[in-house]
């Protein structure tokens, strides 16, 4: 791709971005765009995390997106966890999404599996299958929780 095609094909996703969060009416947010691609993030700025939240579901349902996902993960850099939906605005496709803030605990980060049940997962250590990090999402105030 020549250098002035990849130009036209980042101010078209640029462009298309720009009317999807005007719609949205929503302001502070980051975006980032590539040939064809756009990533919109809704930062720490725009509030806690469930309103955060609501802005990438909101975001998402103009995008056309079919809903949120969240991802964790375990990494050598530490927890990370994070929302995202993936939908379009034009001909662009629009990647959004916020993080999330892991909870610390003594020893690591706390974790939650599907029944429920919370452990404390230390640095280095992976996440068990369809476990989750706890996170700023969560309803309870993490120092209030039993850890297993």
């Amino acid at each position: 791709m020549s250098a002035r095609a990849h130009g036209a094909a980042v101010t078209a996703a640029l462009l298309d971005a720009a009317v999807l969060v005007e719609q949205a009416g929503v302001g502070g947010l980051t975006v980032t765009c590539y040939d064809g691609r756009a990533c919109i993030s809704v930062p720490r700025r725009c509030g806690d995390a469930r309103s955060r939240a609501a802005l990438v579901a909101a975001l998402a349902l103009r995008a056309g997106a079919a809903g949120c996902q969240r991802h964790d993960f375990a990494g050598e850099h530490g927890p990370a966890a994070w929302l995202e939906a993936t939908g379009r605005a034009g001909a662009t496709e629009i990647e959004i999404t916020t993080h999330l803030d892991v909870t610390a605990v003594p020893g690591g980060a706390l974790a939650m599996g599907p029944d429920g049940q919370q452990d404390v997962i230390t640095a280095g250590q992976r996440l068990p299958d369809r476990w989750r990090w706890v996170t700023d999402l969560d309803d309870d105030d993490p120092g209030q929780r039993a850890v297993a």
